[in-house]
Parts: structure tokens; sequence; C-alpha cells
């Protein structure tokens, strides 16, 4: 599970990607679940909203 080791590696250019830059934009990056979490509950603040409106 998860992404193939390197994916980082290089940028949308193919031009390598220097390791501090790497290590940057992954400190910045959002895991996956805690993503999914977070947008459930603006889907069920929106859905109840929604209902609400009907």
């Amino acid at each position: 599970m998860g992404l193939p080791e390197g994916w980082t590696k290089y940028g949308a250019d193919g031009v390598e990607i220097r390791p501090l830059q790497r290590y940057k934009a992954l400190g910045n990056a959002i895991a996956l679940p805690c993503a999914d979490y977070i947008m459930a509950g603006i889907y069920e603040v929106l859905a109840d909203r929604a209902r609400k409106e009907e």
C-alpha cells in the first residue's frame, strides 16, 4: 500500500528535485486519511444544510 519509493524524486519537467526541496514539500503535504476525514465532515454539514432548505 502507498506510493512507490522515489516517486517525488523528479518534477513534472523530469528534472531531479533536491532532497531539501522534496522534504519541505512532503512536510507541507496532508495525509490522505486526514483529508478524507475532513472532507467527509464538510460533506455532512453541506448535506444537512441542503436537506433543511428543501
